[in-house]
């Protein structure tokens, strides 16, 4: 079996009727160094606080539960019950390696603003028995644990471990410069991974000129002027149509004509005294 440090852990071992409620069992771990089998119980000093049988409900289940685990928790564990055998359970713990720890990062921050320090578990479900932050003191040439409770990081720090405790990286807020140098990341027995951070004055923010304009949204009729007040004369203009020539009729015109024509032509033969011709002039009715 396989769990991981700061988690939890159950080894099983039943009886084949969960019913049956077995004369006496106990459960023992392989100690190599010794070449001998330790019992467990909440005597022992290593589980104290941190075993737990749930048998409550059926006797016959005789499952060991641990919990908090850390790596020295792995090894070869048996339940052994009496005069009925017993089941050997090989349990690994997996604790927190480092990702990329050996290597040094370098993140460039601005005053005024927040940065992230990242820090991980290879194995996100990973949870270290104990991992702190520190900052490389110049003046000292030492390092100090960073923490809320610390005068300048106070209230600006937090971590990220709470939905993913393999998760150790550090927010930083409201930085300054004095925020910048070297930070570590270290977790007991498993290394450190190293940050230098560098704070810079935030750029002035550079304000582009907008220029002003009126623009007419909206078109008002040719007709209408728009109402503005004062003696300008353009004021209440309204544009007049055009005026138009009085109406001739065509007939009209054409009668007048032939009348002139007929009256030249009468009085040019009576002149002459000679045959008296009559010419017939079109009656034109005009409706108007």
């Amino acid at each position: 079996m396989t769990a991981y440090t700061g988690g939890s852990v159950l080894l099983p071992c039943y009886c084949t009727d969960l019913h049956t409620k077995p004369e006496g069992f106990i459960w023992e771990r392989d100690i190599t160094n010794r070449d001998t089998w330790e019992e467990i119980s909440s005597e022992s000093g290593q589980y104290r606080d941190r075993f737990q049988l749930v048998n409550g409900h059926s006797p016959g289940n005789l499952s060991l539960l641990i919990s908090h685990l850390t790596e020295e928790d792995g090894g070869v564990y048996r339940c052994n019950v009496k005069e009925k055998g017993h089941v050997f359970i090989k349990l690994t713990v997996k604790g927190c390696i480092l990702e990329k720890g050996s290597e040094m990062l370098s993140i460039t921050a601005h005053t005024g603003g927040s940065v992230l320090l990242p820090c991980y578990c290879t194995d996100l479900h990973t949870t270290p028995e104990t991992f702190t932050w520190k900052k490389f003191d110049t003046n000292r040439s030492t390092w100090q644990e960073i923490s809320n409770e610390s005068g300048q990081y106070s209230t600006r720090v937090q971590l990220f471990n709470d939905h993913s405790p393999g998760n150790l990286s550090l927010l930083i807020s409201h930085l300054t410069e004095k925020d910048g140098g070297d930070y570590s990341c270290r977790v007991m027995n498993n290394g450190s991974k190293y940050i230098r951070l560098t704070v810079e004055e935030a750029p002035a923010t550079k304000l582009t000129p907008t220029l002003s304009r009126n623009i007419q949204t909206s078109v008002e009729p040719t007709a209408t002027i728009s109402s503005q007040t004062g003696n300008s004369p353009l004021t209440n203009a309204r544009a007049e149509p055009p005026q138009s020539l009085p109406f001739v009729p065509f007939g009209l015109v054409t009668v007048i004509i032939l009348h002139i024509i007929v009256a030249v032509v009468y009085h040019t033969k009576r002149n002459k005294g000679t045959n008296c011709t009559i010419i017939a002039v079109p009656l034109l009715v005009l409706y108007v």
